[in-house]
């Protein structure tokens, strides 16, 4: 009896041992379909291949799965793989919907996609598929249509901006002066400045009239859409202007044009900015802005100022000669005895900064910046410095000596200066050899 229970134990032990054989050697598997067909498929964050695809080798247990595809919406699915087993997963993915924000100048445009209308813009459009191109027409009563294309990626949102063309034309009007009234085919619109919108295609008659100035016609063709600029300078009927200076008979430019000399009335002047200039000789010239309204009439007084003055020079020494901002004026004179010259006068010096340069042989030249003011005198002493320039080589008993030569005498005996105001007696019996320098 106990044999027989061994024996069944041991032929139940071995059945389940084949069994459990038996059920290892089946492999569990994964079988996934997608609409659209061609969807990756992802166990785990690993790619195994475009749906429709099958999944071998798993090991038993929980398991994510996603489907993705470009311009559809990705799905995730946890799948329970048992030893052994068969598991079917579909997917049915959703179309992905790209975000569009349409914006038009002006505002308030229908926007229509295959016929159908969207809504009016600002609009933000969600309804249409991510990834493809599509067409869109912008319409709004007076303005010409308008079709564009958009293409989306994902979600990321896609802003277009419009400006729609009027289907009339546009007329920019300016005047000078401003305030003219514009009147369109007979109809007033305004005043200028002013754009003027909804102008009829075809041929547009506009007129502009303001109080005192000549009316102003023009004919423009339009065309729905176009933009034109009109701009006009008005004529006016003319001013006058009176010139008036102290003293009198100064030249008169207007405009730079010369009019004739003060006291000096002009007629015809056309309204508007002139710069009337006044010129005198020995005063200083004044010009200005103003500004002669229609019709109007001015007068416009100048006071000049003189511009002449006086430049008095000494110099030491005299025989000095004398540049004012590089024309030679003069030569200063000897006074006598005296190291210095006599006064130099430099007459009808214009006001302002001027250059005096004093120049003598010998000495270095000196220059002075002078600010001379109407009817006064300004006073300059120049004391130049005397150039030393050795000219001759006196070769003694004690050495070599070089100087100015300043005398020698019947007995031979050198004086040279041997430096500026430093003189040095050589006598005749030390002389060796005397030597000019040649320059």
């Amino acid at each position: 009896m106990k044999k027989h229970v061994i024996s069944v134990c041991c032929a139940l032990l071995c059945a389940l041992s084949a069994a459990a054989a038996e059920q290892q050697e089946v492999p569990a598997r994964l079988d996934v379909t997608a609409q659209p067909e061609g969807a990756k498929v992802f166990v785990d964050g690993k790619l195994h291949g475009p749906a429709p695809c099958s999944v071998f080798g798993l090991e038993p247990g929980s398991h994510l799965l996603r489907v993705e595809a470009p311009s559809y919406v990705a799905q995730h699915a946890f799948v329970q793989i048992n030893p052994g087993a068969f598991v079917q997963k579909n997917f049915q993915l959703a179309e992905e919907k790209g975000i569009i924000l349409v914006k038009t100048t002006p505002a308030g445009a229908d926007v229509k996609c295959n016929g159908v209308s969207l809504g009016a813009t600002p609009l933000l459009v969600t309804s249409l598929a991510s990834g493809r191109a599509h067409s869109l027409v912008l319409s709004l009563n007076g303005y010409q249509s308008k079709k564009i294309e958009v293409r989306t990626e994902g979600r990321r949102p896609l802003v277009r901006e419009e400006e729609l063309s009027l289907d009339s034309g546009v007329v920019d009007c300016s005047t000078d002066p401003e305030g003219a009234t514009v009147i369109v085919n007979g109809i007033e619109r305004g005043v200028t400045p002013i754009k003027l919108t909804n102008v009829p295609k075809g041929l547009a008659t506009i007129v502009f009239r303001l109080a005192g100035y000549e009316e102003e016609t023009r004919e423009l063709r339009m065309q729905a859409g176009a933009s034109q600029t009109l701009s006009l300078r008005l004529k006016g009927r003319a001013a006058q202007l009176k010139v008036v200076s102290t003293p009198e008979g100064a030249r008169v430019f207007l405009d730079d044009d010369f009019k004739g000399k003060t006291p000096l009335s002009l007629s015809s002047v056309k309204p508007g900015d002139h710069s009337p200039r006044v010129e005198l000789e020995g005063f200083a010239p004044m010009t200005r802005s103003i500004t002669l309204e229609n019709a109007g009439e001015g007068t416009e007084e100048f006071t000049l100022e003189s511009t002449l003055g006086r430049i008095e020079v000494i110099t030491t020494p005299p025989g000095a000669r004398i540049s004012i901002d590089g024309r030679a004026v003069g030569i200063t004179a000897e006074q006598g005895d005296s190291n210095k010259s006599k006064l130099f006068a430099i007459e009808k010096v214009a006001v302002g900064a001027h250059t005096v340069l004093v120049h003598c042989d010998g000495y270095e030249d000196k220059g002075y910046k002078i600010n001379v003011t109407s009817r006064d005198t300004t006073q300059l002493y120049a004391r130049l410095k005397r150039i030393f320039t050795p000219d001759i080589i006196v070769d003694t008993t004690r050495g070599i000596v070089r100087g100015v030569l300043v005398e020698r005498d019947p007995l031979g005996n050198i004086t040279l200066e041997t430096a500026p105001g430093v003189q040095q007696r050589i006598l005749s019996s030390d002389v060796r050899k005397i030597t000019p320098i040649t320059k």
